[in-house]
């Protein structure tokens, strides 16, 4: 499945997270399975972590070394922003990246 689908696909669990709490404490305690029942494609033997922001704690997630590029590192160094969503270094590691740093509220909010 493409990177583009994929994206698609993380998007929608983080809209039904947000709005059903029953399977946001699934997906809290069962990344893995819960992202394959809904499509995800997640390679065997890697483990995905979810974590739930909150208005007073945000979190700062550096890729994988060997995972940066050459081209992200210049980018980075020049102080541009790369990603999506307000996020800097989603480096192709994450399919999606989802921020409310700097936005005016997040999604959901009531």
């Amino acid at each position: 499945m493409e990177n583009q689908d994929q994206g698609r696909l993380f998007m929608s669990v983080v809209a039904r997270a947000v709005n059903d709490e029953a399977f946001r404490a699934a997906l809290l305690a069962d990344s893995n399975a819960v992202l394959r029942a809904e499509g995800v494609d997640v390679p065997v033997g890697v483990e995905v972590t979810v974590v739930q922001a909150s208005p007073t704690q945000m979190f700062l997630v550096l890729p994988d070394p060997s995972a940066v590029s050459e081209e992200l590192l210049a980018a980075s160094a020049g102080g541009s922003t790369v990603g999506s969503g307000g996020t800097v270094g989603c480096a192709g590691t994450f399919i999606a990246c989802v921020s409310t740093v700097g936005s005016a509220g997040t999604a959901g909010s009531k």
